[in-house]
């Protein structure tokens, strides 16, 4: 288990505008500013000096001591020189192999590879993995060879991990 990580600074930039009956937000979002230290590995973490902007996630992250926090709207962001390690996870569900369309945006095969290219935009000193299952094996034909080496060719090319998790692995 990681230890947590030291919180260096926190910033409340929000205001939910919540009334009625709803505790006071604000109220609530301020008390981030006592946090000390937080979880190193949090989910859906992203910020506004990440490359693809804060309104974009990574599944997950792992961060270094001394970190800093903004909270925009209720919402985490962090800074990007504070992130050690990310990872995309995607779940390949009810597709019973991989096709290698390269050109379909609406493919599996495009979607795993964006996940791929996105976390190559980080800098080369966050340690990247994209973690790939699913409830098949979606690698089990020869003919998928062709969709596995184009995620592996993508992922050399952006200095990530790629990881097949699957039923039944070759």
């Amino acid at each position: 288990m990681l230890p947590p990580a030291s919180v260096g600074n926190v910033t409340v930039e929000e205001s939910s505008g919540a009334n009625g009956n709803i505790p006071d937000h604000e109220a609530y979002t301020s008390r981030y500013r006592e946090v000390t230290k937080i979880d190193r590995v949090q989910c859906e973490i992203g910020g506004t000096d990440f490359p693809f902007g804060a309104r974009e996630r990574l599944d997950l992250g792992v961060f270094t001591d001394d970190l800093r926090m903004t909270i925009t709207g209720g919402t985490q962001e962090f800074a990007l020189a504070d992130l050690a390690a990310a990872a995309e996870f995607k779940y390949v569900k009810n597709i019973n192999y991989l096709r290698y369309r390269p050109d379909d945006d609406a493919s599996k095969y495009r979607d795993i590879a964006t996940d791929i290219e996105r976390l190559g935009e980080l800098p080369n000193e966050v340690y990247r993995r994209c973690v790939v299952f699913g409830n098949y094996d979606l690698l089990r034909r020869n003919a998928d060879t062709a969709a596995e080496e184009g995620l592996r060719e993508i992922a050399e090319q952006y200095d990530v991990d790629l990881q097949f998790v699957l039923p039944s692995p070759r």
